[in-house]
């Protein structure tokens, strides 16, 4: 808006920026640009909420539409929504432009038209879906990794059930694969262009690797979630002990991160293990996340947490029957989960994710309601 490009410098980050260094790739581009955008058109703090509220509201029917055209029941699928309208950490990301309803939004939608594939075998659905969940990639990296899993899952499914079927029984995979390559490219091609070399994704990946797992080294290691402020001495030791010359970018300093944060974790490769499995707490209840930066908790963080459990409990149900005609919103949510958990965690980052919690959350109330109104287990 200013005329600066797609520029930001964030010291804490990135040490080294400054007026004449300020080229980022920290965040990904489509929520940046779409809050231009909204900027542009009036330029307000009212604006990024209007963008970000009607993220959220779109997000209600696609959830709705993806249950009710999969054969669930009317109720199932009005459950789903209202779970994703009455999540508290979902709800508190309207006055948020962290990309993470803007990702939900399209990962939802690119659900939707994923499934519409499997259904009808149109090439147009694989093209759509792959479009939307290439914004949904631009929008949280994560998602990048989530469609490549859903996309290789199809492939070996199709190769599994008819291993000598021609070549053609391959296409819709590989279509939808590659159009997810075309409209993530753009991303990977600017970066390279800007930075000389490639950046995948976020050129934060390599801090948070270092950041939040550095502490697998101390002799009194405890798994929790590392706070910005505990962090702090840790990166400018790493800083002083190099051979920086202060004129690094983003991706220069990406990559000191990176090979640190990396040497940490093949020198401790249990601990690590162990600091990974225990991200699941902060990742869906926000666990050590609070004290991480000195703050207290609120009636709302309490009802979040009881709210997360209730979810949580619904999904295990949810995941316990019907595993062959849902796996691309329980392997979404490994994907997603196994991703967060490897690097960095907190609450917020499952909004990403939400649209596959709050579907198999209430798919599990359903399995539980059939389990008792008929006890007896059908086969199928």
């Amino acid at each position: 808006i200013n005329g600066k490009g797609y520029s930001a410098c964030a010291t804490d980050y990135f040490p080294f920026c400054n007026s004449t260094n300020q080229a980022t790739a920290m965040r990904e581009p489509i929520p940046v640009l779409l809050m231009a955008l909204a900027m542009l058109i009036y330029p307000s703090k009212v604006s990024g909420m209007i963008l970000q509220s009607l993220f959220y509201l779109a997000t209600i029917p696609v959830i709705y539409a993806i249950l009710k055209k999969n054969s669930s029941s009317i109720p199932t699928a009005l459950l789903a929504a209202f779970l994703w309208a009455v999540s508290i950490p979902v709800t508190s990301q309207v006055d948020n432009g962290s990309g993470d309803l803007a990702a939900a939004f399209f990962f939802s939608l690119g659900l939707f038209f994923f499934l519409k594939g499997f259904r009808e075998s149109k090439t147009k659905d694989w093209i759509i879906s792959g479009v939307l969940m290439g914004l949904a990639a631009l929008s949280r990296t994560v998602f990048l990794g989530v469609s490549i899993g859903l996309g290789l899952a199809f492939l070996i499914k199709k190769l599994v059930e008819r291993p000598r079927s021609s070549g053609k029984q391959l296409i819709p995979a590989m279509t939808f694969l590659v159009t997810v390559a075309i409209v993530f490219s753009p991303w990977v091609i600017r970066n390279t262009l800007v930075f000389g070399k490639p950046i995948i994704g976020s050129s934060l990946t390599g801090y948070n690797i270092f950041r939040m797992n550095f502490i697998i080294t101390d002799d009194t290691f405890s798994p929790h979630y590392v706070g910005a402020k505990e962090a702090y001495p840790a990166l400018m030791n790493l800083i002083k002990n190099s051979n920086l010359t202060g004129l690094e970018n983003e991706a220069q300093m990406q990559s000191v991160y990176m090979k640190a944060g990396l040497q940490i974790i093949e020198q401790y490769p249990v601990r690590y293990l162990v600091l990974s499995l225990y991200r699941f707490m902060p990742l869906w209840f926000d666990l050590s996340v609070n004290e991480a930066y000195d703050s207290r908790y609120y009636l709302a963080d309490y009802i979040a947490i009881v709210q997360q459990i209730f979810l949580l409990l619904g999904v295990l149900f949810g995941v316990s029957r019907g595993f062959g005609k849902n796996w691309p919103f329980i392997l979404s949510l490994v994907f997603g989960c196994g991703a967060y958990m490897a690097i960095d965690s907190q609450m917020r980052y499952l909004v990403d994710l939400m649209p596959t919690v709050v579907i198999l959350s209430a798919l599990g109330v359903s399995n539980v309601v059939s389990f008792f109104n008929d006890p007896k287990p059908q086969v199928k």
